[in-house]
């Protein structure tokens, strides 16, 4: 689940956080370690993470002087990238350092929250009501469909808002069939896409999600961008 905090938005949940972990540990992405109240960089790579225990593994920091503070449990904040979407933690401490074959390495318990934060490279069109564009998204996971109105659209990705609570919640970069019907450029875009963030709003009954595109077509493509071209005409108009 996520929440909000100064617009900023953060995973709470274990599912949700061990699916960002095991993602950056999937990708070897690079971790940038920065203990409190120093402008030292050091880095990292997460090696293991385990839902159950709620724990994760960070390999050994480098510079190797990094280690006596790891060690001697100076809190310290993370971060990372994964395709173009900030991933953040902070107030994170070495649980126990443990050593195998190819060396030492750090134990710690899940962050009580993680900020994942997706940079906005393209212009972004709200869609009107009155156009009723639906979409639904289907994966293993959600057989029976998340269907609902797109609120807005970019050529990287759109805004989805589902009547009620979606459960299970889509984690982090979880992959769905997605298909748009397109009014105004009469188009029915089919392709993959990925989930960046979910919200119920309690107050309205509904979840707000947010969806990147993922690999298309070039006709899906231009597609796409004769569409968001279009609603930009439409409301200077």
């Amino acid at each position: 689940m996520a929440t909000l905090s100064n617009n900023e938005r953060y995973y709470t949940s274990a599912g949700d956080i061990f699916s960002v972990l095991r993602t950056l540990q999937a990708d070897r992405s690079s971790i940038s370690i920065q203990f409190n109240g120093s402008a030292g960089m050091h880095s990292s790579l997460v090696l293991n993470v385990n839902l159950k225990a709620r724990t994760f593994q960070l390999d050994e920091f480098t510079p190797r002087e990094a280690h006596r503070q790891a060690e001697a449990g100076a809190p310290f904040s993370m971060r990372a990238s994964i395709n173009g979407i900030r991933v953040h933690a902070k107030d994170l401490v070495i649980k126990q350092v443990r050593q195998d074959a190819d060396g030492q390495y750090y134990e710690l318990t899940f962050p009580d929250r993680l900020l994942y934060l997706q940079r906005r490279d393209a212009f972004r069109a709200w869609v009107p009501g009155t156009l009723m564009v639906a979409a639904r998204c289907i994966n293993k996971k959600h057989p029976d469909a998340l269907q609902g109105r797109v609120l807005n659209m970019s050529a990287t990705g759109f805004r989805l808002v589902v009547e009620g609570k979606v459960d299970p919640p889509p984690g982090m970069l979880e992959e769905f069939a997605l298909t748009i019907k397109l009014p105004l450029i009469d188009h029915e875009l089919s392709c993959p896409a990925e989930a960046v963030y979910v919200q119920y709003q309690q107050d309205r009954n509904h979840t707000v999600m947010g969806f990147r595109f993922g690999n298309m077509g070039r006709s899906d493509q231009v597609a796409v961008n004769r569409f968001v071209t279009q609603l930009q005409r439409e409301s200077i108009a």
